[in-house]
């Protein structure tokens, strides 16, 4: 792992390559002053509903009919170091990103087993990790009712065919397929309804400007390609197979390489772990000996590529511009 702050680890690029990423690799954003550690026998979420409230142990969530999905998880944060200039918060590289077989239950499963309150437009999550490390108050966030009960929105209580282990949220995690990390919350402990979004500090922070320059919540991430091997820093051959992933919302189409400025090439993202997580490519070429640039780009179904300057904000958030790498070839 990368360590990034005391709260923050990025996964190596080399890992995103693996079909899931390991527990033991998958990146690491934690807003806990320690991480709550959670005996399986003494957990309970805890759900205030039209019937009232409801208390489940683990062993009832797992009663409950089960859903296993691939899903990417990435940190609304990932790339910030690729702005220009780069905005303060955890100086993450591209490696905030990473994909695990999650199993548990559906939300809405377990919504309906409450009672969905009938003004309700919202649902609202609290967890066991009590006030931030940096004074900030305990994470709770909300999730608009139509998110929260779709079909890749789960209480997830396995990792890649292993409990969920306490670093990754377990027991009882929230996993909102298809938008940012931020939305999946660890350590469950509480569910409520609401007629509105949270006003809370962790939702308001989570904002980036929308098109009219008012803040917007962030949801999905924007599209990123990524190279994954050959790494910065390596020795390359002169026809070097560039291979990586591309995730964001809409789904890159396909992934364009550019050397020194000029379009090398473009190839097909290959997508088949399901509508939540991110797709595969790769690319040979021949490349010349001595010092390139690269600059990786998604590009959309429409044809055009992200923008070779990405769209700034003081957060650091949503980053969606190239993957730049600089290289130096054999001779």
């Amino acid at each position: 792992m990368i360590p990034r702050s005391n709260v923050a680890s990025e996964t190596p690029l080399a890992e995103l390559l693996k079909p899931l990423t390991p527990n033991e690799t998958f990146f690491v954003r934690s807003h806990a002053r320690e991480v709550p550690r959670i005996a399986a026998a003494d957990y309970c979420l805890t759900i205030a509903g039209v019937r009232g409230v409801r208390e489940l142990t683990l062993a009832e969530l797992r009663s409950l009919p089960r859903i296993a999905q691939t899903i990417t998880l990435a940190c609304a944060g990932n790339g910030r170091t690729a702005f220009d200039p780069v905005p303060s918060g955890v100086p993450w590289g591209m490696g905030a990103i990473s994909t695990a077989h999650w199993e548990g239950t559906r939300l809405r499963d377990v919504l309906q087993l409450a009672g969905i309150l009938e003004n309700a437009a919202h649902a609202v999550f609290d967890g066991y990790d009590g006030p931030s490390h940096d004074g900030k108050p305990p994470y709770r966030r909300s999730l608009p009712l139509a998110r929260a009960l779709a079909d890749g929105t789960i209480l997830a209580d396995t990792m890649n065919g292993e409990p969920l282990p306490p670093e990754h949220g377990g027991p009882v995690r929230l996993v909102v397929g298809g938008w940012t990390a931020n939305h999946s919350m660890k350590w469950l402990r509480g569910i409520g309804f609401a007629d509105r979004p949270d006003d809370g500090w962790w939702m308001n922070d989570y904002r980036v400007p929308g098109p009219d320059g008012a803040p917007r919540m962030i949801e999905a991430p924007a599209p990123i390609a990524i190279l994954a091997s050959p790494l910065f820093g390596e020795t390359w051959a002169r026809n070097a197979v560039l291979e990586g992933i591309a995730y964001g919302e809409p789904a890159p189409a396909r992934v364009r390489v550019d050397v020194d400025g000029a379009n090398a090439g473009e190839t097909e993202v290959r997508y088949g772990d399901g509508p939540y997580a991110w797709g595969r490519w790769s690319l040979r070429l021949a490349l010349s000996p001595g010092p390139h640039r690269l600059a990786i780009r998604p590009v959309g179904a429409n044809g055009v590529a992200a923008p070779m300057r990405a769209s700034w904000n003081a957060s650091g958030y949503r980053y969606d511009g190239p993957h730049l790498v600089d290289v130096v070839v054999s001779e």
